[in-house]
């Protein structure tokens, strides 16, 4: 990895808080590359909460390198991870879809992190029953009851239990998208509910 690609480094006297820092190096349990935010400035010394540790830590301005947020992701060479919050070159992130003016996007969590997500793949034997029983037609999603057309105001997809593998049921891809989204977690599903009767 080029490092001069992954770094912007600034004079050790341009930090100020709440502006964004990359570890330069491991800093405890911190790992090379994190993205943090500056807290507190004390001489030499930092206070940086770093977002994909969530925890804060004290260290050397010597161990940070300031980062311009502005210049990372898309159309730049270097972006910054959703999951892990790791600074990494853009070759590290899956191309996702092309957007409408044909240029390739990529995915918004790096290969490493998209190993947790996706977990387990269909099994193939459970792609071929779903395929056995794909819908044609109309179709109803078993999940927002929207009622379409297989292939025209719709696309369907095979859900899965990413922990097992085994298949589910045919649903829409919005629905699919969304629950990949909270990422099959029950809780996380409930906490959204809750969320929306809060501000219902």
């Amino acid at each position: 990895m080029n490092e001069k690609k992954i770094f912007e480094y600034l004079p050790n006297n341009s930090f100020v808080i709440d502006s964004y820092v990359v570890a330069t190096s491991d800093i405890n349990t911190i790992k090379k590359r994190s993205v943090g935010i500056v807290k507190n400035i004390t001489g030499e010394e930092l206070t940086v909460f770093f977002i994909g540790a969530n925890t804060t830590v004290k260290t050397n301005r010597n161990h940070v390198a300031y980062l311009d947020v502005d210049k990372t992701g898309k159309p730049y060479d270097i972006k910054i991870c959703n999951m892990c919050h790791l600074l990494k070159d853009m070759d590290e992130f899956s191309i996702n879809q092309t957007d409408a003016k044909g240029r390739k996007t990529r995915r918004p969590s790096c290969i490493e992190c998209r190993k947790e997500i996706d977990r387990k793949p269909l099994l193939s034997s459970e792609r071929k029953k779903l395929d056995k029983i794909k819908p044609k037609g109309v179709f109803t999603c078993p999940i927002c009851k929207k009622t379409s057309t297989v292939g025209v105001t719709a696309n369907l997809v095979r859900d899965h239990d990413h922990d097992t593998g085994l298949g589910r049921e045919w649903i829409c891809d919005s629905c699919n998208t969304g629950l990949g989204r909270f990422k099959d977690n029950i809780e996380t599903l409930e906490e959204a509910i809750e969320y929306l009767k809060k501000h219902s």
